[in-house]
């Protein structure tokens, strides 16, 4: 399976569908951050990334596996660390056995070496699940990989500042999964303002516990 082929395709999708089309040929655009294989636990992944380019509100388009745990995710990064800490705050809607509940939640991490390499350690209990920022152009996409300790299953999160993909660039990253063989291995996060859109939210104890132990019973 050729999984580092397809992230650098659906990078390549993501710069170019959409744009006006011109004459000339598109030049296809230069990744050079791209680690050449995805092996998530792999030390040189991650990097010292710009904080003020990074902040804003990012939305999850899609992940890999295809999972139901939940839908709506965005992420607000701030512009600035607080008494040390790297504080996101999360909005979702867990659907975690058929439910959909609105949910928001803040997760913080401390400024240390390793978060300022976009590393980011979630504990809870004996569960821990590590997130890698692997590249941005900070203007429109973030690829983020994870892994949990108690699973193999490799994790893959792609984030957007718009809030929702148009169906062309959908329809390249699909049909380039669909060669790769992992196609059916993608969630389409839903994204609409109409469904996501809360007038309450309620308080999560952390929807990676729920996500871990489901990829366990997944992959069984």
């Amino acid at each position: 399976m050729e999984t580092h082929t397809f992230v650098v395709t659906l990078l390549i999708a993501l710069c170019c569908c959409g744009m006006p089309q011109s004459k000339a040929a598109i030049r296809i655009p230069q990744i050079p951050d791209m680690p050449k294989q995805l092996d998530c636990r792999a030390d040189n992944i991650g990097f010292t990334f710009n904080l003020t380019a990074l902040a804003g509100y990012w939305y999850e388009a899609a992940r890999v596996p295809n999972v139901d745990v939940l839908e709506c995710l965005n992420v607000s990064v701030p512009s600035a660390i607080e008494e040390d800490r790297f504080a996101l705050d999360l909005k979702y809607v867990s659907t975690v056995n058929g439910g959909w509940h609105y949910t928001e939640e803040q997760v913080d991490f401390p400024w240390d070496n390793t978060t300022e390499h976009g590393i980011f350690k979630l504990q809870y209990g004996m569960i821990i699940v590590t997130y890698k920022l692997m590249v941005t152009d900070y203007k429109s996409y973030a690829f983020v990989c994870g892994y949990g300790n108690i699973s193999p299953v490799p994790l893959f999160k792609l984030f957007t500042r718009k809030r929702e993909l148009n169906q062309t660039t959908i329809a390249v990253i699909q049909a380039v999964a669909n060669r790769q063989g992992i196609g059916s291995q993608i969630a389409w996060e839903q994204q609409s303002l109409a469904k996501c859109s809360a007038s309450s939210m309620q308080t999560s104890l952390g929807f990676v516990i729920g996500f871990v132990f489901l990829l366990c019973a997944y992959f069984k």
